[in-house]
């Protein structure tokens, strides 16, 4: 867990788990990420909390580097406020998946995908 701001936990609970739900549902618990042109197998371990920590290393951890102490927490909340609703994973929910996606695949691949 990277933060101790209780919104901010709640909206990642929220969003790892209507994202395990999304990834469970159309790809059956996996997902591919593009590593430099080399397609890569991801098993989620750990199910939701794998997913949860995957929010807090490629979103979370971006946006606390990017912005001063106190201030990333707020967008945090904006952010992933704005990937889950009532009905669960949002458009914009996805679309931040598929950014963490190539970023996982950049990390894997050895590059910078800022």
């Amino acid at each position: 867990m990277i933060t101790k701001n209780f919104r901010l936990n709640a909206l990642a609970n929220q969003y790892a788990a209507a994202l395990y739900q999304h990834i469970t549902t159309t790809s059956g618990g996996h997902f591919m990420i593009d590593a430099g042109s080399q397609p890569i197998r991801v098993e989620i371990a750990g199910g939701v909390k794998g997913v949860r920590d995957l929010i807090d290393g490629f979103a979370l951890e971006a946006l606390k580097e990017q912005y001063p102490h106190g201030q990333w927490e707020g967008i945090g909340i904006e952010l992933l406020g704005r990937c889950v609703n009532a009905d669960g994973l949002t458009p914009a929910g996805i679309e931040i998946w598929q950014s963490m996606n190539a970023d996982m695949g950049a990390t894997v691949a050895g590059r910078s995908n800022a």
